[in-house]
């Protein structure tokens, strides 16, 4: 039975050090603190939004609520075909800290987020700048919470890990294990080290100073950069500034994915940081392999009577230190905690996700996301966040 301690330990032991990074993670970033006082510096909320009708009205009326006239809210319709655009309107006309820009061209070389975002940034007034997607809820009094926090921190930039409200079955089931992949991708448990290489953003939430984002370049350091929201964090880390990191999962929440196509489709983005064809190529095969390992305890635990009653008690341990894992991960980062109780399918079509969108692109030689199209030459050009 020597091939089973094998596999065993092959599984067992990134398990428990996928257990440590969260654990780790968990311990370096904390829940955001609640402030005592609520005066803060103006800050400019940017949203951009393309073909989001149908959650963007009840999303911005959460950010509305909130009294302050220290927010300013310039909303970003960017290319949309449906009703986006009368929605951000109709807001502007009930509320005069709304200021709405109809985008209608994308200029060579930008991304249509970034080049939103860009635009916004033209006319902002604040000295703070908040980017955050058009399918985010906040709680009124969040923004004091997040700039008391930023005060306190010295801090030039400030992402919220916000908690994913509602969407598709499927997405459901991976996004315990899309979180662990995360951390040990980005190494999140250094986010707020100074002494770090890298920053974490978050699209839901992502405060900047304004002086330091002009520093670091502006959004133009961005332009073809898809993970947009993690190349703030970059930029301003790799131009002296300091970046913090948070979870606000009791007053912070979005609206990810309303459908399975949706999700599916908003993955394969996933696919810009895997580099030309053979890049592609190599990390699918390497995921394919992390995954079967991965799965290794799960499968000898489906075969307990062909195993020695020590390789069997292993196994279980095994199993339930993936499952805690999976457990620490939604907990801590507030996703749905009862799908990690079946850990290995959650597992399993995550690969399955990743394949697609991985294979996707190496069939086609483009990536898809947010309704255009980038080769695979341009998405690595314009590279700033490696993973």
């Amino acid at each position: 039975m020597t091939w089973a301690w094998i596999l065993l330990f092959c599984g067992l032991l990134p398990w428990t050090a996928l257990c440590f990074m969260l654990i780790r993670t968990s311990r370096h970033v904390r829940a955001l603190p609640r402030a005592t006082r609520t005066e803060h510096p103006l800050v400019s909320v940017i949203c951009p939004a393309r073909d989001e009708a149908d959650e963007l009205e009840s999303a911005m009326r959460s950010r509305l609520a909130d009294p302050s006239t220290d927010l300013e809210f310039i909303l970003v319709n960017d290319r949309s075909t449906d009703a986006t655009g009368a929605i951000m309107d109709q807001l502007a006309r009930e509320d005069s800290r709304v200021q709405v820009l109809h985008v209608q061209e994308l200029p060579d070389g930008w991304l249509g987020k970034v080049h939103a975002q860009h635009k916004a940034l033209e006319v902002a007034s604040g000295e703070w700048i908040l980017f955050s997607d058009a399918d985010v809820h906040l709680q009124p009094g969040l923004m004091s919470d997040a700039m008391t926090w930023a005060a306190e921190q010295g801090a030039d930039h400030v992402a919220l890990i916000p908690r994913i409200a509602r969407g598709p079955w499927l997405m459901r089931v991976c996004l315990a294990v899309m979180m662990i992949v995360l951390v040990a991708a980005t190494r999140l448990w250094k986010a707020n080290d100074d002494k770090a290489d890298r920053a974490m953003g978050v699209g839901a939430f992502n405060l900047v100073r304004r002086s330091a984002l002009q520093k670091a370049g502006g959004m133009e350091q961005l332009r073809m950069e898809i993970a947009d929201d993690v190349g703030i964090g970059t930029i301003i880390r790799e131009s002296g500034g300091r970046s913090r990191l948070a979870v606000a999962t009791d007053r912070l929440s979005v609206a990810w994915y309303r459908s399975t196509r949706d999700f599916l489709q908003g993955m394969e983005k996933g696919a810009a940081k895997g580099g030309g064809r053979m890049g592609l190529f190599l990390r699918s095969l390497l995921i394919l392999l992390l995954t079967l390992v991965l799965l290794v305890p799960f499968a000898l635990l489906a075969l307990w009577n062909l195993l020695p009653t020590a390789v069997g008690a292993l196994a279980v341990i095994s199993c339930l230190i993936a499952i805690g894992t999976g457990l620490i991960s939604a907990l801590r980062f507030g996703l749905p905690w009862t799908w990690t109780g079946i850990l290995p399918v959650g597992l399993f079509l995550t690969l399955l996700v990743g394949q697609r969108s991985l294979w996707l692109a190496i069939v086609r030689g483009d990536v898809r996301w947010r309704g255009d199209t980038h080769t695979l030459d341009s998405a690595r050009e314009g590279e700033r966040v490696h993973l």
